[in-house]
């Protein structure tokens, strides 16, 4: 299937997990105006960081994918963007794949989140949407994130998004690998409904003994009015996305 955005098309008829709501959020929400080099780790067809490479026109963004036929998609359409020159598609684990330390100001994620035992039917949705699959676990994603975050830039960070029921285990999880909430929105479909989806920045805690004066962020976006329409705070945040 192909989906149209205001600078570029995402073919994603390969890729196990398709064009979401959630991508898009990330995208669309995640601080990358000061990073310089932008990972995106399980980037899927590419929507993620084609939109960060729309986002900030001086980055160089390299996506990393470890199923080949979503690869493929990727690739395809980052090479029909008008970003090509700016954006790369790797196929890889991220986990063990060799980047430099310390090579990225900016990583963002949609990562596996499932942790029940019933795993999707096919292995390549299990990995892209369950931690018990054999995909990236939230352990791994931050070992990995602190490994390649660059420790001398005052504004690397981590963003990703996560289902509510998540967001303890992988912020408290955060905090034992070297990481503070700074930003965290919460997504909620309809006026006085809960969160379902929670949109999460965290930053590295500083490594050279001196206190840090770390505020957290907290905010609500809700996604359509009691009309059944987009609301707009939606429409203003996906403005430069959304035909």
């Amino acid at each position: 299937m192909s989906f149209t955005f205001k600078q570029f098309q995402i073919n994603d008829s390969r890729c196990a997990m398709k064009v979401g709501t959630d991508g898009v959020l990330l995208g669309a929400w995640a601080d990358v105006a000061q990073a310089r080099r932008i990972l995106d780790i399980g980037c899927g067809s590419g929507l993620i960081a084609l939109m960060a490479a729309q986002r900030n026109l001086h980055a160089e963004v390299t996506g990393i994918e470890i199923d080949a036929e979503a690869v493929l998609d990727a690739q395809a359409n980052a090479a029909a963007s008008p970003f090509a020159d700016r954006v790369k598609i790797l196929q890889g684990d991220a986990v063990c794949h060799p980047f430099p330390e310390g090579s990225f100001h900016c990583i963002l994620s949609n990562p596996p989140y499932h942790e029940e035992e019933l795993l999707p039917p096919t292995d390549a949705r299990a990995k892209a949407r369950h931690t018990a699959g054999g995909g990236l676990t939230f352990a791994a994603l931050l070992r990995t994130a602190h490994r390649l975050l660059d420790k001398s830039f005052p504004h690397s960070n981590l963003s990703l998004i996560l289902p509510a029921t998540a967001v303890w285990h992988f912020v408290s999880l955060a905090n034992v690998h070297g990481f503070v909430l700074t930003h965290r929105t919460d997504v909620v479909t309809r006026p006085g409904k809960p969160a379902k989806r929670v949109l999460l920045e965290l930053s590295l805690l500083s490594t050279t003994g001196t206190q840090q004066k770390i505020s957290l962020k907290h905010d609500e976006l809700i996604l359509t009015g009691d009309d059944g329409k987009r609301s707009e705070a939606y429409a203003t945040l996906c403005r430069e996305f959304y035909l």
